[in-house]
């Protein structure tokens, strides 16, 4: 019957899947003509379809699988419908699509750990759609060169540092921020998310030393379709340090802007302000008053804070979150009032988060649970049925009927209360005596 063969197929499938935890097999020719029966045969059963949907996702058949969970979840929203679909487009590369799916997936009630897990999921999914982007902006660079940049749009690359004090030298990483910070207070200016700039130098595998050269500078811009870049150098002085700024136009590597400030360390913001209002004025871009005074303001009245927060975007440029995020701690215990150092450890969080997350990891808290054993019981129970009594189980599907996820009949069965009783006791009256 029907609902026999339902129950025997979402058996088959939950042998296929779970395997009684063994890792999943590759996906036989054999077994794809049975699933693209099944999937005919049972086109109006979401739970079928979902099943189906995994051990296509598990034989890496994203294809076939978002074609499956797709119609799955047409018929029924289900938590577990809208991650695995998430997780074949994320297969496809579909980034987007994946998170359409996966914020699907956060509308259910949901459990501490999965929404955690999906949280940590929807980070690492917007680091692999940088990625993407930028392996492909390096293939289509060629075309690239030759497109117009978007306009008033800045990419402030990270500075190297020169000298031998080690303490100083994150100082590359933290006064590019900083600049990039009074940069964004612009109106006139679009500026480059540091993550998308940190992605496509790690893609293109440039090292610290280098990163700053005329050529790398201007093709780095044109790859992150910016209209100006931004590369420097903090140099280390006697008793203090020099910060040297360079802006690429990079539609003809033409240099159209520099600046060179030099004073004592104590002196560091003042010195980035001074540089940072001379390449604005070298642009020409429009800044209104309150603008101007807006860059001016200083992020934090503690150098030392300065300094760990500018270790700490080292440290989170290397993948160390971890290290990272101490740092960052360390920042806004120094000085709570650093709102720059707790956004970025925020977003810390998030990338420490997401650098646990696995596609693997997000599976596990989704796949539907090899069927347990009150359900195996209710399986064999209406298989018997149909033989002593074909109409019998049809009639115990019709007052059973719900989500495979939440079935009445396994329910009942594990339960040793007035429910248990009344359910079966319905199936023995209605079994005709032979």
């Amino acid at each position: 019957m029907p609902f026999v063969s339902r129950i025997l197929a979402l058996l088959a499938l939950g042998t296929a899947a779970c395997g009684g935890g063994a890792r999943p097999g590759p996906v036989t020719p054999a077994e794809v003509t049975t699933l693209e029966a099944d999937a005919r045969k049972f086109a109006d059963d979401p739970d079928v379809l979902t099943r189906i949907g995994i051990r296509y996702y598990e034989a890496q058949l994203y294809d076939r699988a978002e074609a499956v969970l797709t119609a799955a979840l047409g018929l029924r929203p289900a938590f577990a419908t809208a991650v695995y679909l998430g997780l074949a487009q994320e297969g496809l590369e579909r980034f987007d699509e994946a998170e359409t799916a996966y914020r699907a997936a956060q509308t259910f009630s949901l459990s501490r750990g999965q929404r955690e897990e999906l949280d940590r999921r929807l980070v690492a999914l917007s680091r692999a759609r940088l990625r993407l982007e930028a392996r492909r902006a390096i293939a289509r660079e060629a075309q690239l060169s030759s497109d117009p940049p978007r306009p008033n749009s800045v990419a402030v690359l990270p500075w190297d540092f020169v000298g031998a004090n080690r303490r100083l030298q994150p100082l590359g990483a933290g006064v590019p921020h900083l600049l990039m910070t009074d940069l964004g207070k612009i109106s006139t200016l679009t500026l480059v998310e540091r993550e998308r700039v940190q992605v496509l130098l790690d893609e293109l595998a440039l090292s610290r030393s280098g990163k700053v050269d005329s050529a790398a500078a201007v093709r780095s811009g044109r790859l992150l379709r910016a209209e100006w870049v931004v590369a420097g150098v903090v140099r280390e002085t006697e008793g203090g340090v020099q910060l040297e700024a360079r802006v690429f136009r990079t539609r003809d590597a033409a240099e159209q802007a520099s600046g060179s400030t030099r004073d004592r360390v104590e002196q560091l913001f003042a010195m980035e302000k001074q540089l940072v209002l001379n390449l604005i004025d070298q642009l020409g871009v429009t800044v209104t008053p309150a603008e101007r005074r807006a860059v001016t303001e200083r992020p934090t009245a503690d150098l030392q804070a300065f300094l760990a927060f500018s270790e700490g975007l080292s440290a989170q440029a290397r993948g160390d979150y971890r290290t990272a995020g101490g740092l960052f701690a360390l920042a806004t215990g120094r000085d709570p009032a650093f709102g720059v150092a707790r956004d970025v450890a925020r977003l810390n969080q998030g990338l420490l988060g997401a650098q646990r997350s696995s596609p693997a990891a997000l599976a596990r808290i989704a796949n539907p649970a090899s069927l347990t054993s009150a359900e195996l019981r209710t399986a064999s129970l209406l298989g018997a049925m149909d033989v002593i009594a074909p109409s019998t189980a049809g009639e115990v599907d019709l007052r059973t009927r719900s989500p495979i996820s939440t079935p009445q009949l396994p329910e009942a069965l594990r339960q040793d209360n007035p429910s248990r009783i009344a359910i079966i006791g319905e199936i023995i009256i209605i079994i005709p005596r032979p």
